[in-house]
Order: C-alpha cells, then structure tokens, then sequence
C-alpha cells in the first residue's frame, strides 16, 4: 500500500469519526487533492497560514463529490471548514445549499481577482488557480504537431498519430472537452452535440484514438509509444517533460483551450477561520507561490510566477470558457449518449 493511499483511507477515516461526532483534531480541515497538489497547499498556504494565525490546519484527501455528501449528513457540524473544489461540483454545493458566500468583507482578497474569474462564483466561492487542456506529443514521431484542433482531428483520421483524449466520464474536463468543445468546433452547442460526437466516432473508427480516465495512463502511453499524443493539462504536462522527458512537448492549438477551474469555497457552518484562510489562499504571495509550485494559473491579477516555468503557464487569453451552469443541467443526458454511441 502506498504512503498516498494510506493517506486517503486515514483521511477518509478522520472524516467517517468528525461525521460521527468526534471532535476535530486541528483548528481547520481542508479538502484537498494529492500529490503535488497537497504539497504546493501545505508549503504557500497552510505553512504561512499556520505561523501568522497560531492556529492549526488538517487536509482531508478524496473527491468533492465524497465531501459534500458527508457534508450534507452533518450540516450543523460539518466535519469539513474549507474545500477546494471543481467548478462542476462547485456548482452542485451551491445549490445543496453546503457553502457560505464571500463578500469584500469576508474575503477581501477577492477584490484582486482577475477579471475573467470575477462573476464566475456569484459569490460561492472563489476561483483559486486553473488548468488548461492543451497537447502532449513525441516530437521524435510527430514532426509536425497540429497547430488546431481540427489539425488534431483530421490527422488522426489519416493516421498521422496515435492519440488520446479523455473520456466522458474524467470527472475534471470529460463533458466540457470531449462533448461539448469538440461540438462547439464543429457548429453545435450545449443543446447539439451532434457535429461533435460525429467527429469523435471518425476519430475512433480509424483506429488511431483511444480514451483515457486516469492522468496517470496518458503518460504510460506516451513513454511506451503507444501513442503519440494526447489531450492533456498544462500543468502536468510541463512537469512531465521538465522531469527527465525532454522528447515530449507542449502545445495549445488554436482557436484557444478550455480551462477547468479550482474553487476555494467555505462551508456553511464551518469554522469562521475558513474566511481568514481563503482570503490568504487568495493572497498574492500565496499565489505566486502555488501557481509556480504546481504549474498551473493562478486567479489573483498580481501574483507572478518563478521565471522558471512562467513560461509553461496558459495565459488567460487563449482560455476558452465553457457553460458551466448549462453542461450541469443536461450532463446526464450526454453521458448517455456517449456511452450508446462512443463507448464507455
């Protein structure tokens, strides 16, 4: 059993006891995700957080979904202050009814949000960082990478390349990327994903594309050659490439890429710490240091990153933002579809 593993069923534990009833162990729990995740959350936010306040912070690891069904059980003594979370679920908290709103009074810092992610939340929230889903590929068998999506597309039908994308069911991009962006591309909307599922049954159909659920699996294919690229964050990518695989490289093709975005929510009835933590989550040098630590971009319009991997970082302007709140409504109906139509 890995030590990350053992960290998830001891943090699944502490919240099955918290739920239970038990007193918390640390002043604020967190809910967070893994890996370098958690440890780019402890080193700029919970470390500085911890050393200004006196106070004590705990991270819980699982998925939002998991979270706020423990939530919803303890609503008067949630076993949870602070959550990071997917804009997708964000959503969903929301509308449980789980989450207090931040105002410049709470929250401060939220004033310092850039533009693009300013009413996004309506106040449920804050957006904390984003990823944007570009292309990783072997420039030792791709020459010459696609420089659009409809590159991407056409290419793997004749063959030029092995490729993934992920699937319907990636809890972190599957509906926004592989349904609604391919059929937005492609003349439909939220309410005709035809022309996109059309194209992606061509890509199939060729023999040259296949579907991925777990990150992890994307870059065993790419180091054994089974494919060649593949539809895949930022962020991970560069840490990838930048960890001893200078063969791979990166790129977003045109006309942009779609961004999945972190929130940063407070839970109703939790700790009123939860606000004080938020603000400095939101904070310049915490951001600055996270959106450097894990690659990824960072909301607050002041924060720089190291100039290290500035350059790796998806800038706001090539972000393509889809209908959140509309994807929500019908997601059902589209996993469905695909799964009929494409495959599970």
């Amino acid at each position: 059993m890995g030590a990350q593993t053992r960290r998830f069923i001891l943090g699944a534990a502490a919240l099955l006891l918290m739920g239970g009833g038990a007193a918390k162990a640390a002043d604020l729990v967190v809910g967070a995700f893994g890996g370098v995740w958690e440890q780019s959350l402890k080193k700029c936010i919970i470390a500085p957080f911890e050393k200004k306040t006196g106070k004590t912070v705990d991270v819980v690891l699982g998925s939002p979904l998991q979270w706020l069904n423990q939530i919803a059980a303890n609503k008067d003594k949630p076993p949870i202050d602070v959550i990071y979370n997917a804009t997708e679920t964000s959503y969903v908290a929301a509308d449980r009814g789980l989450i207090d709103t931040f105002t410049p009074q709470n929250v401060p810092n939220i004033a310092l949000e850039k533009p693009e992610f300013q009413h996004i939340t309506d106040g449920y929230g804050a957006v904390h960082n984003y990823g944007a889903m570009g292309i990783i590929y072997n420039s030792k068998t791709v020459k010459d990478p696609p420089k659009t999506w409809k590159e991407f597309v056409d290419g793997t039908i004749a063959g030029k390349w092995k490729a993934m994308m992920p699937t319907v069911t990636y809890p972190s991009g599957g509906l926004t990327i592989s349904v609604w962006w391919f059929a937005k591309l492609y003349g439909g909307d939220v309410n005709n994903i035809e022309p996109g599922l059309k194209e992606i049954k061509k890509m199939r159909d060729s023999g040259n594309l296949s579907f991925w659920f777990d990150p992890n699996t994307v870059l065993n294919a790419l180091k054994s050659g089974d494919i060649d690229m593949a539809l895949y964050w930022d962020g991970r990518a560069y840490s990838f490439i930048d960890d001893g695989n200078p063969d791979f490289k990166y790129i977003s093709p045109k006309p942009g890429v779609v961004v999945a975005m972190t929130w940063i929510q407070k839970i109703k009835n939790g700790s009123p710490l939860g606000y004080e933590f938020a603000n400095m989550a939101l904070n310049k040098e915490a951001q600055s240091c996270f959106g450097s630590a894990i690659r990824y971009g960072i909301a607050n319009k002041d924060a720089t990153f190291d100039p290290k991997v500035a350059n790796e970082i998806t800038p706001t302007s090539e972000l393509i933002f889809p209908p959140y709140r509309k994807i929500g409504e019908i997601q059902g109906q589209w996993i469905e579809r695909w799964n009929k139509e494409i495959g599970r």
